[in-house]
Formats: structure tokens, sequence, C-alpha cells
């Protein structure tokens, strides 16, 4: 794979950049994105973040990375290369996490790879313009890290053609602001595990049939939320892959949201391991010979998960003409990345990335028996690699965490005091650097704990003995 950039690239990056420049302005500049955030933060105006959403459709840079084969659902076409270019002009520019994430980046490659064409034409517009915003119906109370374990239910009405919907659902991201639902249900009778389990999309505007129940963090913010299902409707049209097939369904979305569309974070990593590396500067932390040494260290482990990341998206699939070796070439595309301990790059530089911002999303695991990572906006999520997703969380998931605790060390005692003096009006005030440590006490829980992907790792990869289960 060839992620030099060329002529074509830096048009598009000149393109971008002036877009962000003129639309990034005025109410949205209110919107700029802080140290420690995350999409789904319920911080800032979410009434201008809808907007915002809705002036990405409007400009054409949502669905840069869909595939094309059956019809322009996306704004415009792009190639990786040029996606790698808008999420690093994305990130320069600050703007705002996105709400439109979900929809976007999970839903709709699951879409294009298992939805029929009436329900792409129906669903993929609707998300390319910024209209409507997606929450994802995985985990419970009792089947997080065990996912086929779930106890939703799903029955078919024949007379109406529709699917009554009873269970719950824990820590859907953005639940409080989502327009559509995806929702893993039961929907045969006495199925157990990953059998009779059937994809749904159902509308979340369904008063006294689905209740929200927003989840307060130690961060103060709610954007996590129990979901409550009593009877909520599913149109049987609005089936994804057919009946008793959710689990392949499912699992290759979870491809999605565990490969390749994390690559972007290293984008976001960068810069706040840069202010974390000023902060030590300017208050003299660097010069203590330990805390130096793990400064330097969290440099390395980043650059090692950027040459991972390439490395799994180049396996996944060559989405570049195969070019001739150009040293000169290859070597200018390797040391361009940011180096958050130097300083910025220059803005050639090519970064494996292609999200404006990282998924924080709900607290589901991969389980055993998973598909691999899928480029972005292909058509089959493939298996090329079984082990790939659970080693990239494995990576960015401790690293982030590590980046949030140097992040109060670096402060000292100061790391302790609030940015200003608590009231009864404001009584839990963070800074940015707070935030991070507290968020990424979770990065090694959501998305795939530790264990579960160890245990992915072990059996997929390593095939030892499975680990029993009951």
């Amino acid at each position: 794979m060839d992620f030099a950039f060329g002529p074509e690239d830096e048009r598009f990056r000149a393109e971008a950049r002036d877009w962000l420049s003129e639309h990034f302005a005025g109410p949205f500049a209110a919107l700029k994105q802080e140290p420690g955030g995350h999409p789904g933060e319920a911080r800032g105006d979410m009434t201008a973040r809808r907007a915002w959403e809705r002036e990405l459709g409007t400009g054409g840079w949502i669905g840069l990375g869909w595939d094309r084969t059956d019809g322009a659902y996306g704004n415009r076409a792009a190639t990786m290369t040029q996606q790698v270019v808008w999420a690093e002009e994305y990130a320069r520019a600050g703007a705002p996490g996105r709400l439109g994430h979900i929809g976007e980046n999970l839903l709709a490659p699951t879409l294009l790879a298992h939805g029929d064409s009436a329900q792409r034409a129906r669903f993929l517009p609707p998300i390319a313009r910024g209209e409507e915003l997606w929450c994802q119906g995985y985990s419970e109370p009792d089947a997080g890290s065990d996912l086929a374990g779930l106890r939703t239910r799903a029955v078919r009405d024949p007379g109406e053609g529709t699917y009554r919907i009873t269970g719950q659902k824990i820590w859907t991201s953005l639940a409080h602001e989502a327009d559509w639902c995806f929702v893993l249900a039961r929907t045969e009778e006495g199925s157990q595990r990953h059998h009779g389990l059937s994809f749904l999309l159902v509308p979340m505007d369904q008063p006294g049939r689905i209740e929200v129940r927003p989840i307060r963090q130690l961060t103060g913010t709610a954007e996590f939320n129990e979901v409550f299902f009593d009877g909520a409707v599913a149109r049987a049209e609005h089936l994804i892959g057919g009946a008793g097939h959710g689990w392949r369904v499912a699992m290759s979305l979870l491809a999605v949201e565990r490969g390749v569309s994390t690559l972007v974070q290293q984008i976001g990593f960068a810069q706040e391991l840069s202010r974390v590396v000023r902060l030590a500067l300017e208050t003299g932390a660097a010069e203590e010979p330990v805390l130096r040494d793990r400064l330097i260290r969290q440099w390395a482990e980043l650059k090692a998960m950027r040459w991972n990341a390439l490395r799994t998206l180049g396996a996944a699939q060559n989405l570049t003409p195969n070019l001739a070796p150009d040293p000169a070439r290859d070597s200018a595309a390797r040391d361009s990345a940011p180096d958050p301990v130097r300083g910025s790059a220059p803005d050639r530089a090519p970064h494996d990335a292609r999200d404006p911002a990282p998924r924080k999303g709900a607290a589901h695991d991969l389980p055993p028996g998973s598909a691999g990572p899928q480029a972005p906006g292909s058509r089959d999520p493939g298996s090329q690699d079984p082990g790939a997703p659970s080693v990239a969380k494995l990576l960015w998931g401790g690293w982030h965490q590590r980046l949030g605790e140097l992040a109060v060390q670096v402060r000292g005692a100061a790391a302790a005091l609030g940015p200003a003096r608590w009231t009864a009006g404001r009584p839990y005030e963070l800074d940015a650097f707070q935030r991070l440590f507290l968020f990424s006490r979770a990065d090694t829980i959501y998305g795939g704990s530790d264990e579960i992907q160890r245990t992915i790792i072990a059996e997929r990869v390593l095939h030892l003995p499975k680990e029993s289960r009951r």
C-alpha cells in the first residue's frame, strides 16, 4: 500500500482546508474540540452539534469511504489517501467529535455489505446528509463481555409484518440524541448463544415503548445510557441480513469498529501527547528521569501503533495501485508522521486514519468467532486476520489509559484541583487533563475488554484450548 500523497491528494487537502476554514467558523467555532474530549461526550450545545453534522453533509464530507458499487450514497468519492487527508485536516482544525460516527462508519459499511438495495436507499442518504443519527443496541446488563448471552427478544407479528422488541440495552452511546438504533435481538424462541439472533433497525421515537435513561459518569457527563424496550416496533423490511443471521451481521460490524475505524485515533492521541509533553517542559517535570522515560515510551508506542495500523490496513485490502518502489518517496512517507515529542508534522505527513474522531462506544466485547478487519467502505468485512482488531484494541486501550495517568503525574499535586472554584451551581468542573485521566479508565473495558481480547487472540490466532463456557 502506498501512503505517499500525490498532486491530487494535495489539491484535495487544499479543498478540505479551505472548506473547514470557511465553515468551521461563526456559531460553529464554539464547538472546537477540547483536549481529552471524545465524540460521544455529552458536552457542548447538542443542537449546534447536530447542525454541524448537517453542515458536513451539505458540504459533501460524509461517507467518503463508502463503497459506490451500487450507488453514490455518500457525497463524494475519495481514495484512501484522500480520506486520510480529510481526517488530518479535520483534526488540525480542531473540529468537534462526530455525532454521526456510528451511522457513517459502523452502520453504513454494514448496510453496504449485508443490506438490500431498498435498505441502502432508505438509510444511507440521510446519514450522508447528516440528518439521522444512530446508536448501537448490543450490550446488556448480563451480556456485555458475553454478547452471545443477550436476552432482548423480538417477536414477529405475521399480521402486521412487524417485530415487537422487549428487553434492555446498556452503555448505549448517545441514545438520548439518536433517531435510530440498530438492535441485536433474539428472534427464535429457545435459541441459545449466537444462534437465532437478528439485526433490526429500530426508530427511537416511540414514546411508551422506548425509554432512555442517561448514566452519569466520573467525568460528570452522561453520554452513555440505559435503553428499555417495551414492545418497541421494528418493521420487517428493516431486518438486515435475514432472520436468524444477526450474529454474522453483528460480527462484521464489530470488525469495522475494532479495525479500520480506530485508525484516526492516532491523530487525536498524538495531539494529546503533544499537550502533555508541552506541559512537562513548562513545569520542569520533564527533567525528572523516570517521568522523561515514560514520555519517550509513550511516543515510541504511538509510533508502533501507527505502523501496526498500516500493516493491518494493507493486509486487509490494497486500495491503491501497486507502484514501482521509490526509496525516496517511501522514506518520506515513513519519516513525516506527526511527532508529538519533537513537534508538529509537516502538512504532507501521511496518517493512518479515517474518521475525524475516535469512537467512544458501548461496553460490548467481541466474542470468539468474529470476523477480522475490513478496509473502509469495503463490501466484505472479511476475515483476513482474526486477531488484528484485538491486537489494535489492546494496544490503544492501554496506551491511552497510561497517557491519562501520565497527564496527572506531570501536573503533580495541582492535578487534584479543579480549574475553577466549585459552587452549588457548578459543583463539578474538570480541566482537559482531568477528563482525559478519568475517562481513559474505561478504555480497557468498553469496545471489548482486555481480557476478552486476549481470549480471542489465544483461541482464534494461537489456537489454544478454548475457555469453558456455560
